[in-house]
């Protein structure tokens, strides 16, 4: 099953690579970053991000996690011009660096408790009898504090709005995709395969975090003028919702999660893609303002960011209904029903920041209409994402 896993997330982080690549060099050239380290250091993150997808020990995950975070502090500053991607880059290294410290300090403790480094050994001698081993709850403890600056899992999210905005706009539609699945390849590793013996000691937090992650992402997003700011908040949503589907500790459960990086991976991707291709990446083009009447100007671009929204905001026939949907089954089966009324809740206010990016892309322009030519692998790419989220969202059973 773990080779099958690492299958898995290989080839959708390949998939996530190749499909960065085809949409890359439009937006370098246009900003001027056309440089052959781009490629160099996009490739280390992903190998970096297989290696954490495939991990079975603790220092291979520590290794996977330091490779793509160094790979992607250099990329969120590769607008070594721009202020705002300097910035970017300076925040991620440093709340990156303090995450990193929490990681390692709380590998540091589980070995302690345990005297192994190896998944399958920590899982051994992890009984039900260990759940009163403080060692051992503090190492996990801080593992996951670790891992959820990865996924940007509320309350450790704080870099991820400035980042997402500051870094270049590719950059971060690789990031907010790739990142988030290899690391709850690793979450999804350690909860569910290690530590299921004591899961009454992991739940609550877990629950929590998902919990504060759907309510911060959510209520914050709504706020936002600035289209890649909230499109970092529904990410940490999203992170809360995928985060429901480990609580159950069963096989339907990962499975619903699994089903959920993927097509949250398809959908984001399409509508980060857009931004990139709206124009340069520059500001002006991602304040929402920018995107009025999109249909009129760019009617192939607002026709597949619908698609994308609908799909965030988990509304059918699209696959992000599905993948809300296996979510809530595996609670409902395991009778969770605190996070899933709030879920259900959640995913209502939603509707409201995701139907209002149609609704301002509807609108009449202010100025002039004009038709603008998209590049063709931009457009093989977008066109390709919005058939697989709706084609997923007819025939989920696909992938499953």
């Amino acid at each position: 099953m773990a080779d099958r896993l690492a299958a898995f997330f290989n080839v959708l982080l390949i998939a996530i690579t190749i499909l960065t690549v085809l949409i890359s060099p439009r937006f370098l050239r246009a900003l001027d970053l056309d440089f052959g380290e781009y490629y160099i250091l996009l490739l280390g993150a992903t190998a970096g991000m297989m290696l954490l997808a495939a991990a079975t020990s603790l220092m291979t995950i520590f290794l996977g996690i330091e490779l793509l975070s160094v790979s992607l502090y250099v990329l969120s500053g590769f607008a070594r011009t721009a202020l705002r991607s300097q910035e970017a880059a300076l925040k991620y290294l440093l709340l990156g660096g303090f995450a990193t410290g929490f990681l390692l300090y709380g590998m540091a403790l589980i070995y302690g408790a345990t005297g192994s480094t190896t998944l399958h050994g920590i899982a051994a001698l992890t009984t039900p009898a260990a759940s009163g081993n403080v060692l051992l709850l503090v190492g996990i403890a801080l593992l996951t504090v670790g891992l959820a600056f990865k996924v940007s899992a509320a309350p450790f999210h704080m870099w991820t709005p400035d980042v997402y905005e500051g870094a270049p706009t590719i950059v971060t539609t690789f990031m907010s995709v790739a990142t988030k699945a290899a690391a709850f390849a690793a979450i999804g590793r350690i909860f569910i395969a290690t530590f299921p013996s004591i899961s009454s000691r992991w739940y609550f937090p877990l629950a929590l975090i998902a919990i504060f992650s759907l309510f911060i992402g959510n209520l914050v997003a709504i706020t936002q003028d600035n289209i890649k700011r909230m499109l970092a908040y529904s990410g940490v949503a999203h992170a809360g919702y995928i985060l429901l589907g480990v609580l159950p500790g069963t096989t339907q459960g990962f499975t619903a999660t699994l089903f959920y990086i993927a097509a949250y991976a398809v959908m984001n991707f399409g509508a980060f893609a857009v931004v990139t291709a709206i124009g340069a990446g520059g500001e002006q083009t991602a304040e929402l303002s920018y995107w009025r009447g999109l249909f009129y100007r760019r009617p192939f671009l607002a026709t597949v960011m619908t698609i994308f929204m609908l799909s965030l905001a988990g509304i059918p026939p699209t696959v992000g209904f599905f993948a809300k949907l296996f979510v809530f089954q595996a609670l409902v089966t395991a009778q969770i029903w605190a996070p899933l009324v709030v879920a259900v809740i959640m995913t209502i206010v939603s509707f409201y920041y995701y139907l209002r990016v149609i609704v301002v892309m509807l609108a009449q322009p202010d100025g002039a209409v004009a038709e603008s030519r998209v590049g063709f692998s931009t457009s093989t790419v977008l066109g390709a994402a919005a058939v697989v989220t709706v084609v997923l969202g007819v025939f989920p059973s696909v992938v499953l």
